[in-house]
């Protein structure tokens, strides 16, 4: 009833109160603030249910056509005419409550597959992979086995072409052919189960995918108007293993038709002249591994991503969702390419999370931390942050007894939304926290409200060092999250970024991640970088191997400008800046938040600072399984907003709950 009243006084004042006017929106979010459930089912009574998870505080909901999985239910995915009938009924409902709704744009995960309509009668649309099979040499004649379709080039050790045809090559010491790719890849290890899956980096086999889905939906779904954003849900490469420990026969890279004029076209040369390097195994940096997944990611973005988006566009609704496997660096790599590049595209970037512990998020290898650091990075570099998602799924592992406590999951929750999130997509079910669900929708809505129309001002930016890792990947016979080999500037690479995460965390400090190309976009004023919003004073550079030209020379400019940067655990070939040995003191002597602070447990007071309505905002979190009393010290004027009691003052000494968050606005002196 609050959150009613509230809108009407909003709606009468005409239009929204900023965050410094309006302390009862921020003690009773409305539902824009507040969390989505993602629903895919539902079937029964639509007011019931929607009655459920408003009294629960959820905001809206993600949902779909219903899917028709029951092993007695005759009808198929999205062809019965009745099942969009019904989503008009669900739409309406939830307008009249005034709740929000996104579309889910598969049965089921990964998206693309449409359920298996995309590559309904069209098996060329299905991914496909190359593999290098070594031959006899001279004088030998190898015939194409029917396991794979063709062969696509044939060489010597040396990279000489040697006769070939699409069925034989005669003395040929390598051999590169095509198959599909299915067995060991996402496609049929994934939890929702095997599918074959179209070819992302082919436009015609996603524009089906469209056809068979978007379209569908806008034809059959009279109030398609109301979707506000539609999910996409993990879609990838299926060339590189995932969830395979069992070594496969052979590695794939990801293959389509137009790869070799692309390359032609991007890299000014032959992909023939680099395909030799690309399944190698030695230690070395090797430039036709760049330029190889270069070309791949910009395919992959322009077929997938941003046909997608352009869809949507044209049709007045946002392009989000999340995509596989997003916290490992050395992932990034076999499934995108380069995975900053495709999440800049999305309107509303997001990230999963499958932890509700905080202290594994804060420090298991598994790098849910950085996670949503790589969202959080790509909405920030593109000025995209409105909406910042997160598909929140905590999966209790069998080494717990117990589910996640209230306490921890809103732990996990302030991490996330500090790496840049500031909208929720939960498969976190009311009744996991029980009568403490609607004070943790309550908590997160406050948060979103004063995180949405911010702008992030902590200073630090840390470069995405994915050339690295183009440059040195090798495919491995085993999933890309099963422990396959990395090579040590992977391995180094990914260790950095962790070290540097925690450790300016405990600092007190906050960064955020930049890549080339928006160092190349960036003005340089004053030691500062600056494009789309956001503005960096620092740059650290966590083990990178590699940088293009033109960004290290942008960067010797911002560092003779007084900009400050950072070269950690390694540097490129040729690079004279030594490396720093202690990174986390030369960032706090530099970096200043300009909030004096004592705290009980200052090793895990987080803070970040952003800049709001023109005055500063900090965010402070006590990540910590106990309380925390801080006081902030005389020198700046300050409002107190507290996210857990959702009570707005002035008193400058408080005691911060286990796993708490309050915001401090600078006020006017």
């Amino acid at each position: 009833m609050k959150r009613f009243l509230y809108a009407i006084i909003l709606l009468l004042a005409g239009g929204s109160v900023s965050f410094a006017q309006s302390p009862e929106r921020f003690a009773n979010p409305m539902n824009e603030d507040r969390i989505y459930m993602l629903q895919h089912d539902t079937q029964g009574d639509v007011d019931a249910l929607l009655d459920r998870l408003g009294a629960a505080g959820f905001g809206g909901i993600v949902t779909n056509a219903d899917w028709h999985t029951g092993k007695a239910d005759p009808d198929f995915y999205l062809q019965n005419d009745e099942d969009f009938a019904r989503l008009d009924k669900v739409i309406d409902a939830l307008r009249n409550r005034g709740m929000g709704v996104w579309l889910y744009d598969e049965c089921g995960y990964p998206s693309a597959s449409a359920n298996g309509l995309t590559l309904l009668g069209h098996p060329e649309y299905e991914a496909r992979g190359f593999t290098e099979i070594r031959a006899g040499g001279p004088g030998t004649v190898w015939d194409k086995p029917l396991t794979y379709e063709k062969i696509i080039f044939a060489c010597r050790d040396d990279g000489t072409p040697v006769p070939f045809s699409p069925t034989r090559a005669e003395g040929a010491d390598r051999i590169y052919a095509v198959r599909p790719v299915f067995e060991g890849s996402h496609a049929q290890t994934c939890g929702w189960g095997p599918r074959h899956y179209p070819n992302l980096l082919d436009k015609e086999a996603v524009a089906a995918f469209i056809r068979c889905t978007y379209d569908k939906y806008l034809d059959k779904t009279k109030g398609f108007g109301a979707f506000e954003a539609v999910f996409t849900d993990e879609p990838s490469l299926m060339s590189g293993f995932v969830n395979c420990g069992i070594p496969m026969p052979e590695t794939y890279l990801p293959w389509t038709e137009e790869l070799p004029e692309k390359y032609r076209q991007t890299q000014g040369r032959e992909l023939w002249e680099d395909i030799p390097v690309l399944f190698s195994r030695d230690e070395r940096f090797e430039e036709g591994k760049l330029r190889f997944w270069g070309t791949v990611s910009e395919l992959m973005n322009e077929a997938f991503f941003d046909q997608i988006e352009k869809w949507c566009a044209a049709r007045g609704i946002a392009f989000s969702g999340h995509c596989l496997l997003e916290e490992g660096l050395a992932m990034h790599t076999p499934l995108y390419g380069n995975l900053i590049r495709q999440l800049k595209t999305f309107d509303y970037p997001g990230v999963d999370m499958l932890t509700g512990d905080p202290e594994a998020y804060k420090f298991s290898n598994a790098d849910y931390a950085l996670a949503p650091r790589y969202v959080g990075g790509a909405a920030r570099m593109t000025g995209k942050t409105d909406r910042v998602m997160v598909e929140i799924c905590p999966i209790k592992g069998a080494d717990r007894e117990n589910d996640f406590s209230f306490a921890e999951e809103r732990g996990t929750m302030d991490l996330i939304f500090r790496a840049g999130i500031n909208h929720i997509n939960s498969y976190l079910a009311a009744s996991r926290l029980g009568d403490d669900f609607p004070h943790y929708s309550d908590i997160f809505g406050r948060c979103a409200y004063m995180l949405r129309g911010a702008r992030w001002t902590g200073k630090i930016g840390m470069f995405y060092p994915i050339e690295t890792v183009q440059g040195y990947y090798c495919p491995d016979r085993i999933g890309v999250n099963n422990g396959p080999r990395l090579s040590e500037a992977e391995t180094l690479a990914e260790e950095t970024l962790r070290t540097l995460n925690r450790g300016i965390a405990a600092a007190g400090l906050d960064w955020t991640f930049i890549d080339s190309e928006w160092i190349g976009e960036a003005a340089l004023e004053g030691g500062s970088l600056s494009a789309n919003g956001l503005s960096v004073d620092a740059v650290v550079m966590p083990a990178a191997r590699w940088v293009d030209a033109k960004t290290r020379e942008k960067l010797r400019a911002f560092e003779e400008a007084g900009g400050l940067l950072l070269w950690v655990g390694a540097r490129p070939e040729g690079e004279e800046s030594p490396l720093c040995e202690d990174p986390i003191g030369a960032l706090r002597s530099r970096v200043d938040y300009g909030l004096r602070l004592k705290a009980t447990r200052p090793e895990t007071l987080f803070v970040s600072l952003y800049e709001k309505e023109g005055k500063r905002m900090w965010y402070l979190i006590n990540s910590s399984p106990e309380e925390n009393t801080v006081r902030i010290r005389p020198g700046v004027p300050v409002k107190v907003w507290n996210n857990f009691t959702g009570e707005v003052g002035k008193k400058t000494s408080f005691v911060m709950p286990p796993y708490s968050s309050v915001f401090v606005t600078e006020e006017k002196k």
